[in-house]
């Protein structure tokens, strides 16, 4: 399993394939290409409807 920290937001790849990313926010799974989550991310934190990112430690 693979895993990018973008943004405070965490992207896994639990089959290794580089178009499969999974993104959790909230309660909602979003399942795409990298490119289109973090498009995702981008648009819903200009709307300031995401919940504050988890800061791991």
């Amino acid at each position: 399993m693979k895993k990018i920290f973008y943004q405070g937001f965490t992207f896994t790849n639990p089959n290794g394939k580089t178009d499969n990313w999974t993104l959790v926010i909230g309660n909602q799974v979003r399942v795409g290409s990298l490119f289109e989550l973090r498009r995702q991310v981008h648009f819903f934190t200009e709307l300031g409807i995401l919940p504050p990112p988890k800061i791991s430690k």
